[in-house]
């Protein structure tokens, strides 16, 4: 694994007292310094970096005999001048407190040259140890001198540590140098050997599509390969240019220009991908007074790269090029009315292969080069470019270009106007524009992959690259109802206006990716079974077990053969066709349970009552003659009755779940816990039961249902912490992981083993005695089924004799989960 060090930040936190001097003699000036060494010396980075070493830490000008800066800037012209270290004896330094007076420090000082091509001093590093307490140690006491040597040895040692450390940053340092050449050249290596492939495929590409005679489903197809492979050589292209501006080996040849009228034509070239997005075009470049010396081919990348960013990252309104001179230079800008640009990404955004975290863009596909390669070609002009942003509202670009050619190496410079070369990088990007700007119309589709509407599975496509989508949905159209749409966000209003058999979505994509796509369909108990297939050019173990987790059926990696995919999706499609046939046969049998339950449960209660209530008579009659043995049976038969009764209106409440319609509505559950903790109260006088509500309770549910659940789950607590005399109950909720609000019910009580946590909510289980905690085992399944029915779940966390938890969620809408 490769980690990308801060080798300032190790630096600043180290804990050691470091100064780093320019060799400036006599000024020496401070440049960097550790934390620790503003707090030794109490001066903040402000004071210092700067400033001359001598200026901010004179001699005491109380004590006459001081010699330590006569004595340091001795030590500190050796290094200079020998480019070896120097370590000094233990120094008097007094340093200047804030109140400015000063305080006696001694310290143990050793200058160490860093040095640079060449071997010259280009920084001297002064590291010193505070020996303060070493020294009035030996002015106070022999008894401490043994001490006192011992730090002096660990101070050399400490030196000597630090000079390895010196060396060893440096070495690090010229390995990063060797990977970021070899980087350089495998980009090099590897744009060459790309290049030859994409030739041999795009000039017989573009052979067939001159054929006048060519069939029109074969025309779209040799387009859609035509207009990706123009993409891919424009990647490589990219490539190819950077690794060349690293390495030194970017020819430009500066030639006399007419700026103006060649940035106008490029600007124009984009004409057609504005209109399909719907964007005004403004391109304003009127005649300049003289022509500026840049490599055209250089700038033909330039211009296109920043119309051609605009163009992404702008939904409505227009992209504006302008041209205009000043005194000394000629300024094109590039503004857009786009999403902007956060101010905090700004200082980044030419960095190499950064990309602005959370942009929506008309598509998610990137290298993050564009915007580096446009800042290194500028520079290598001579000129510079900046971005001005706000979030909402827009982007200008701005590139100032110098006249002249003094600035430039006049060995590149051509007093002789140069023809245009070959313009073919300028046509992937333009291709690419027109590409993001496609919509997803039925027109645009071949005669042969518009799918006839009918009685078969439905597929749903979703993927922002217009040619891949419009391709799977051909793929798969003769055998599937398809309908496509750009992105998750898209395929979430299109579930819930018709529900697809099954989804096929990529994963990288604007506004909702895939992942964030799969996580909102199994939030809704509608969607949650719904068959997703990712798509994604993330290969490895790694990307796959992401999608999994996440709830998808399966993940194929790109680039993948058509008769995979349609195996895939015909696979999961008679999947859901089996899986919805087994949900409506268990729902059949799951209506005629719920209807014995009830059939039975009508019919146990009658006679489950008449001996309740005879038991009770022949228990209160006196003339009955029991004897005491008699009673006590008596009793029990009463009490059997009296837990049959409880247990048959459980089933009966059970039973009448399924057939009781859900209706939401924005509830404040705080209430319905006051209440039911005021119940359980009164019922628990003998006790001292501390029960705190933590939160507000709000939430979208079925509140005669939520106070069943509540009921059970408040009443359970009350139940297993009956055996404590002080006993506490919390009721709150709080954030889950996948951002979910959770409510949980939380008692001190009696507990259970955590290991038997899956059975607690199934029918007649029960982890306790019924002497010792009474219950009929229905409650917590009565439970499961209400936050089941709200598309929620439940659970709970337990050790024996250390309380429980539940937890339970409600669920929400696909439209509610993707806000």
């Amino acid at each position: 694994m490769t980690v990308d060090l801060d080798f300032r930040l190790l630096f600043e936190e180290s804990p050691d007292v470091l100064l780093v001097l320019l060799p400036d003699a006599p000024r020496y000036t401070m440049v960097a310094a550790t934390r620790a060494r503003y707090e030794a010396t109490m001066t903040t980075p402000e004071q210092c970096i700067g400033v001359g070493l001598f200026e901010l830490f004179p001699d005491n000008p109380d004590d006459p005999a001081a010699t330590g800066t006569s004595n340091l800037r001795a030590s500190l012209d050796r290094v200079r001048e020998t480019g070896k270290p120097d370590t000094m004896a233990v120094q008097r330094y007094d340093i200047r407190r804030p109140d400015g007076g000063y305080e006696a420090r001694y310290w143990s000082p050793k200058n160490v040259p860093i040095l640079g091509e060449g071997g010259s001093v280009r920084f001297i590093l002064h590291t010193v140890e505070d020996v303060t307490a070493l020294a009035k140690a030996n002015e106070l006491s022999d008894e401490l001198r043994g001490r006192a040597n011992a730090m002096e040895r660990d101070i050399l040692q400490r030196s000597a540590e630090l000079s390895a450390a010196v060396r060893e940053l440096r070495s690090a340092n010229d390995k990063l140098g060797e990977l970021d050449a070899a980087k350089t050249a495998f980009f090099s290596n590897v744009s060459h050997e790309l290049r030859t492939p994409l030739t041999l495929m795009l000039a017989p590409l573009e052979d067939s599509l001159a054929d006048a005679k060519l069939d029109p489903v074969l025309r779209e197809r040799l387009r859609m390969a035509h207009d990706n492979a123009l993409r891919l050589l424009r990647l490589v292209n990219a490539l190819l240019d950077f690794s060349r501006l690293q390495a030194g080996r970017l020819h430009a040849t500066f030639a006399p220009l007419d700026i103006a009228l060649v940035t106008s034509e490029l600007a124009g070239m984009f004409q057609s991908a504005a209109e399909k997005a719907h964007l005004k075009l403004v391109v304003d470049c009127p005649p300049l007074r003289e022509k500026v010396f840049v490599d055209r081919d250089l700038w033909e990348k330039i211009v296109p790269n920043l119309v051609s960013n605009a163009l992404k990252y702008t939904h409505a309104g227009e992209v504006a090029v302008r041209c205009h001179e000043e005194p000394a230079q000629v300024v094109v800008t590039v503004s857009d009315t786009g999403i902007g640009i956060p101010e905090s990404s700004v200082p980044r955004l030419f960095e190499r292969f950064y990309r602005v975290e959370g942009a929506v863009g008309r598509t998610h596909e990137g290298t993050g080069i564009g915007l580096s390669l446009v800042r290194e070609l500028v520079e290598l002009h001579g000129g510079t470019v900046s971005v001005a942003s706000k979030l909402g509202k827009g982007t200008t670009f701005r590139v100032e270009i110098p006249k002249g050619f003094a600035h430039l190496p006049q060995e590149d410079v051509s007093q002789t106007a140069l023809p245009p070369g070959s313009r073919r990088d300028l046509e992937t990007h333009t291709a690419e524009a027109r590409h993001w700007a496609n919509d997803i119309a039925d027109a645009e589709l071949p005669i042969s992959a518009k799918a006839a509407t009918g009685e078969r599975p439905r597929v749903l496509v979703v993927d922002d690259n217009p040619d891949l989508r419009n391709y799977i949905r051909g793929l798969l159209a003769g055998a599937y109802d398809v309908s496509a749409v750009a992105d998750g966000r898209a395929a979430l209003e299109s579930i819930a206006e018709q529900m697809p058999d099954i989804v096929v979505s990529d994963v990288m994509m604007p506004h909702l990716d895939g992942i964030g796509l799969v996580k909102a369909l199994r939030t809704d108990p509608a969607t949650s079974s719904l068959p997703v297939i990712l798509l994604s050019a993330r290969v490895g173990e790694e990307s796959a077990v992401e999608g999994l987790d996440a709830g998808a059926d399966d993940y194929v990696a790109k680039p993948f053969t058509a008769r995979e995919l349609l195996a895939r999706v015909r696979t999961h499609v008679d999947l859901a066709v089996k899986r919805k046939e087994w949900v409506q046969e268990l729902t059949r049998i799951n209506r005629e349970l719920d209807a014995f339950a009830s059939s039975v449960s009508h019919d146990l209660r009658n006679p489950a009552g008449q001996v309740k209530g005879f038991a009770e008579l022949l228990a209160a009659d006196s003339e009955s003659r029991l004897s005491e043995r008699g009673a006590t049976f008596v009793k029990y038969i009463a009490s059997a009755a009296a837990d049959m009764l409880a247990m048959i209106e459980h089933l009966l409440r059970l039973a009448r779940l399924s057939r009781q319609p859900l209706q939401r509505t924005n509830t404040d559950l705080t209430a319905l816990v006051n209440d039911i903790v005021a119940i359980q109260m009164h019922g628990a006088k003998e006790r001292k039961v501390d029960v705190r509500v933590t939160a507000s309770l709000e939430c979208d549910c079925d509140p005669g249902l939520l106070r069943i659940v509540l009921d059970n789950l408040i009443g359970n607590a009350f139940k297993y912490s009956s055996k404590r005399a002080e006993a506490h109950i919390e009721i709150g909720r709080e954030d889950g992981s996948d951002g979910a609000v959770v409510f949980y019910v939380r008692d001190d009580g009696a507990g259970f083993d955590g290991a038997n946590a899956g059975k607690l909510f199934m029918p007649f289980v029960r982890l306790h005695s019924s002497k010792e905690f009474p219950g009929t085992g229905i409650g917590l399944a009565t439970v499961h089924r209400i936050i089941d029915r709200h598309g929620g779940r439940v659970w709970a966390k337990s050790a024996v004799g250390e309380g429980a938890t539940f937890y339970f969620t409600l669920g929400q809408s696909p439209s509610r989960a993707a806000q």
